[in-house]
């Protein structure tokens, strides 16, 4: 079994760069969400805050890796309006069945964060290991590098205990 997992979507990049630096921190196989329908522009905009409030799935793709394979999923959204991105509520809803243990992580421009974490572990069925949430202006300037390094040093403490108990 293959150790950790993160997936996330991003529509900004925002999102993407937390998932990379924590990839990188953890070891871990990265997977991006694909959305079948570009969010790009005004209308893009509109189309996701509107889908986010509705709690409306959106059309993904399968994914490229098996989280049935991995001990741990990391999953990463940003807030839209609030909430989890629909991309990232499709995936969950698709593949939570598989997940044996969860953290979570989500950016925001604004607030939302706690709530969105909350309304991710509720969809998963799951308590995670760890959970942040980040500010958008956070991440863009690395000001979230001691608050990344805490989930990373989380997830090895969670690893290695579960290590320890099986050996």
């Amino acid at each position: 079994m293959k150790p950790v997992l993160i997936v996330y979507y991003s529509r900004s990049g925002v999102t993407a760069k937390v998932a990379a630096a924590l990839a990188h921190a953890c070891g871990a196989d990265l997977e991006r969400i694909q959305d079948e329908r570009p969010r790009t522009g005004v209308v893009g905009y509109l189309r996701s805050a509107w889908q986010a409030l509705r709690h409306q799935p959106a059309d993904i793709p399968a994914p490229v890796h098996r989280p049935a394979d991995y001990a741990f999923v990391i999953l990463g959204t940003p807030v839209w309006a609030g909430r989890m991105s629909s991309p990232m509520r499709s995936y969950i809803l698709q593949q939570r069945e598989h997940f044996r243990r969860i953290g979570l992580f989500c950016t925001m421009g604004g607030s939302g964060g706690p709530d969105v974490l909350s309304a991710m572990a509720e969809l998963c069925n799951k308590l995670p290991f760890a959970s942040m949430s980040l500010r958008q202006r956070d991440v863009l300037n690395d000001a979230h590098v001691p608050a990344l390094a805490a989930f990373a040093d989380e997830l090895a403490v969670v690893r290695d205990s579960e290590a320890a108990a099986k050996a």
